[in-house]
């Protein structure tokens, strides 16, 4: 995960072990990228727990590569619990935006030394900055929401089917 932003902490008055299990509520096991399409009533994030540590995405019914990742931790305090987010993109996309954006401003530079081609250069400049706007907001769609899932998840005392 290449992680952007800062640290989010949210405070809960649950205990690390109750605060973890209303997580494993709310988080459908497996990998962070797959093709599931959540059915309404299931789990809405997907990923792993493990001990007090997690990494997981929000369930969503389209393919976006621009999916937040979260990695995070729950810490024990005095009175409940805290849990450490750190939200981040998977590193293909990253690399991907980051190649595109150099391979587009490139070909705009030499568009632009270019006198047949100088009024392509700055076509290729603003299309080369589209992607990572396009990115950006799609990122930033899912941050809250992921963020507020699981903020949800690890305040709310679990209910228990028996």
């Amino acid at each position: 995960m290449f992680a952007l932003g800062a640290l989010r902490v949210v405070q809960t008055g649950l205990s690390a072990e109750e605060a973890i299990a209303g997580l494993r509520q709310v988080t459908l096991p497996g990998g962070l990228f797959a093709l599931d399409r959540p059915k309404p009533g299931s789990p809405p994030l997907r990923g792993t727990i493990e001990g007090l540590r997690f990494s997981v995405v929000r369930r969503t019914q389209f393919r976006n590569s621009f999916t937040p990742v979260v990695e995070g931790v729950i810490v024990a305090g005095e009175v409940g619990s805290q849990v450490q987010l750190r939200l981040g993109m998977h590193l293909v996309p990253f690399v991907t935006m980051a190649v595109w954006l150099f391979t587009m401003l490139a070909l705009g530079v030499l568009a632009a030394e270019s006198e047949a081609l100088s009024e392509m250069a700055l076509m290729l400049v603003g299309v080369s900055l589209l992607g990572p706007v396009v990115g950006y907001v799609a990122y930033r769609a899912d941050a809250s929401a992921v963020v507020e899932e699981i903020s949800l998840a690890v305040t709310q005392p679990t209910t228990s089917s028996s």
